[in-house]
């Protein structure tokens, strides 16, 4: 493993039991993340984006029949790790997770103050006037008044509260925080100001991200690599240069389609039909009913195939004859 690399994810899978079967949320997702870096992870509802965050932070509901792979984060695999030693070292003191719904995730009855304090009193061993001074710390980072730190939630606007939680998450320090649709309730000029502290957080502190978002427009902002999710499967990882300028897999092409832009004048695209049911997914690619690209070899599961340009795919349009190039079937 490189160096730079903080994250390496290998083979993650995440099956959670449903009266109708096993849901194949997360199934066999691998990709790593160096430091410094910001990775966007894509895709539509329910394709597994939260679930691939819960699965490195280790939020398990009850209903899991399958939690198995390698997360190695700073050199070591984390998933070796017990629960109480994961929650101890690993969770909230070196990866941080900021939810949606701050107002949701946030106590309306706690001063925020009071919460942003608790998880440093937690984990760390540090007095009470220490933890203030981090969380008043923190607070600047994200451009909030400190006279907001004694206020309850529900006095705060939602880009308030949003950067409430994304102060709470940076107190204590993290190698790496996960931003769960951090922009998805607010409005437009909101979303901008929240994207502006997280590019000069990102900027000035080297803090490496996690973003998912269904905005590939917003992700454009902070992100260097690309990750795109599609029922449970990574199935394309590239930079942002080469995704923004030419996506390769059929539904990123379509993503990519449906984005409006500024400088010309295109007709939208749009994606046909509904993604399979996790339940039970096809056993060959699982965009294949969707795709107008479909050949009879989309039967079988396509291999995850490495571009020229660094990036991976998982379509079988993309095969590597003997020599080691990249074709297009």
């Amino acid at each position: 493993m490189s160096n730079n690399v903080l994250l390496d994810v290998r083979n993650l899978k995440l099956h959670f039991r449903t009266r109708s079967g096993p849901v194949q949320a997360v199934d066999g997702v691998s990709f790593q993340l160096r430091q410094g870096h910001t990775l966007a992870v894509v895709g539509e509802s329910g394709c597994g984006k939260t679930s691939l965050a819960k699965a490195i932070l280790r939020l398990l509901p009850r209903n899991v029949t399958e939690y198995s792979g390698s997360v190695i984060f700073d050199g070591e695999d984390i998933m070796k790790y017990d629960d109480e030693k994961f929650r101890r070292e690993v969770r909230w003191s070196k990866i941080a997770l900021v939810p949606q719904a701050s107002m949701n995730s946030l106590n309306p009855v706690i001063r925020i103050e009071d919460q942003l304090m608790e998880p440093l009193l937690i984990h760390e061993d540090i007095s009470k006037q220490e933890a203030a001074k981090r969380v008043r710390d923190a607070f600047g980072v994200v451009g909030l008044p400190l006279d907001f730190l004694g206020r309850y939630p529900f006095e705060l606007s939602g880009g308030m509260r949003q950067r409430a939680a994304i102060a709470m998450a940076l107190a204590s320090n993290p190698k790496l925080v996960v931003l769960d649709e951090p922009s998805s309730a607010l409005d437009l000029l909101t979303q901008a100001n929240l994207m502006n502290v997280l590019k000069r957080i990102k900027h000035e502190y080297k803090t490496t991200f996690i973003l998912i978002t269904h905005d590939i427009g917003t992700a454009s902002e902070l992100a260097d690599e690309i990750a795109v999710m599609y029922a449970g499967e990574m199935i394309e990882y590239a930079s942002a240069e080469y995704f923004y300028t030419d996506a390769h897999h059929p539904y990123s092409r379509k993503l990519m389609a449906s984005v409006p832009t500024l400088r010309e004048d295109k007709e939208l695209g749009f994606i046909p039909g509904q993604p399979p049911s996790l339940i039970n997914p096809p056993t060959g690619c699982r965009f294949a009913e969707r795709c107008e690209q479909r050949f009879a070899k989309c039967s079988t599961h396509p291999r995850v195939t490495k571009l020229e340009n660094g990036a991976t795919v998982q379509c079988w349009l993309y095969n590597e004859d003997e020599t080691g190039e990249v074709k297009h079937a």
